[in-house]
């Protein structure tokens, strides 16, 4: 059960279309990696704790405590939501109006602009960020993982069991990230031929990924606050 439901999990569109995106993003090929591990020990780490926390938190124990968190829970999510809607914007808006100024100069000053624009590095810690966030985004709507969390905890597994059935699971279902980057090693050469054809849509993306990526993390933020101080009403 855990090799099938993991490798039928596993092919994710949006994360292989990512990577594929930030490969051709980087100077040093290996650097992915800090992306590829993030996104593991995200889901692994979640699903342990989503895991442990439908273990130890009974219904008794939601509905005398969650009256109380629920409250400052949403005003949390709406400040962050707030914050991050801000940064967002206001990235994409410098960025927009860093194209905006290079397409305004002449042939000579815009090509130096473009050079210093499309200079502008995706660094490790950009890389764990963007994992990160993905991960964050996508395991709300995780609902094969959950489910198979929800079998998984029928039977009682201990906790070497649960890390190890845990572990299988996050290695088979991040297969397509570790295949993807070997065969980029692989088939360099042919790689770098569709990303040089695709040059300005990458420096577009290294331009806006991270606004759009906190615009839409900041939106489930505030969709879930107005939400909770909907039914506190």
């Amino acid at each position: 059960m855990t090799v099938v439901t993991s490798f039928i999990d596993s092919f994710n569109p949006f994360a292989i279309a990512q990577q594929f995106t930030l490969q051709g993003l980087l100077k040093k090929t290996h650097h992915i990696w800090y992306y590829i591990v993030t996104l593991f020990l995200t889901n692994y780490l979640a699903s342990f704790i989503f895991y442990t926390g439908v273990s130890i938190l009974n219904e008794q124990f939601l509905s005398t405590y969650w009256t109380i968190l629920a409250f400052p829970t949403a005003i949390l999510a709406f400040i962050t939501g707030s914050v991050l809607i801000w940064y967002s914007i206001r990235s994409f808006l410098i960025n927009w109006k860093a194209r905006k100024f290079l397409m305004d100069k002449s042939d000579k000053e815009s090509k130096e602009i473009e050079l210093k624009f499309s200079e502008k590095k995706i660094t490790p810690a950009s890389l764990i960020g963007i994992g990160f966030t993905t991960t964050v985004v996508e395991f709300s709507t995780a609902a094969p993982f959950i489910a198979y969390l929800t079998v998984v905890q029928q039977f009682q597994p201990t906790l070497g069991q649960l890390l190890f059935l845990l572990l299988i699971y996050n290695l088979i279902f991040s297969w397509p990230l570790f295949a993807l980057y070997f065969l980029f090693v692989g088939f360099q050469t042919t790689f770098e031929k569709i990303y040089t054809r695709m040059n300005f849509v990458l420096q577009m993306v290294s331009a806006f990924l991270l606004p759009i990526l906190f615009f839409i993390i900041a939106l489930l933020l505030i969709a879930y606050a107005g939400n909770s101080f909907f039914q506190l009403v």
